[in-house]
């Protein structure tokens, strides 16, 4: 039997066998990608040594772990709620012309994180006042608490001196 013959033969059977000859070339084909896939499969000892090393270093965690200090954003007691900038006009002594603008970047029941141009002492106290409030509602007064450099502004720490009424609050945003 001639190489030729070979061959025709081999055609032969797979063109009758169509459905084994898929089988064996999809199982080459897994058997290849897992040789060549580089993954090590480990046994049962090795997942066992990985858990216990694992069980080790969470008990030494444990043995070490005091609870972490109390933040001044845990110590809140009102929810402080971000959302898009709300221009305000401030009023006070302190100021040139005695009114300035600025921006609420977020704001709680408690009071307001405001962004100016120019800084204000902790402890001063402002009057501030939406722009887009109606003409029948005043101005609300916070006391200054901090004042931090941010870039180009100045944000201020402020809290309400009396909890405004909710249609006032809705107005800072």
């Amino acid at each position: 039997m001639t190489f030729g013959q070979v061959i025709d033969n081999i055609v032969a059977w797979c063109a009758a066998n169509v459905p084994v000859v898929i089988g064996i070339c999809v199982a080459a084909v897994i058997m290849i990608f897992a040789v060549f896939s580089g993954r090590k499969r480990g046994g049962l000892a090795d997942k066992i040594n990985n858990t216990n090393a694992a069980n080790v270093l969470l008990a030494e965690k444990a043995a070490n772990w005091a609870p972490p200090e109390q933040s001044y954003a845990d110590r809140r007691t009102a929810v402080r709620r971000e959302g898009p900038p709300v221009r305000v006009l401030l009023a006070s002594p302190s100021f040139r012309n005695g009114v300035g603008e600025g921006y609420v970047l977020d704001r709680s029941t408690g009071g307001l994180r405001i962004a100016i141009a120019d800084a204000v002492a902790p402890g001063s106290l402002l009057q501030v006042r939406a722009v887009n409030a109606p003409d029948n509602v005043g101005f609300v007064t916070i006391l200054v608490r901090s004042c931090r450099p941010s870039n180009d502004f100045y944000e201020l720490g402020c809290e309400f001196e009396a909890t405004p009424p909710w249609s006032v609050l809705l107005l800072f945003g």
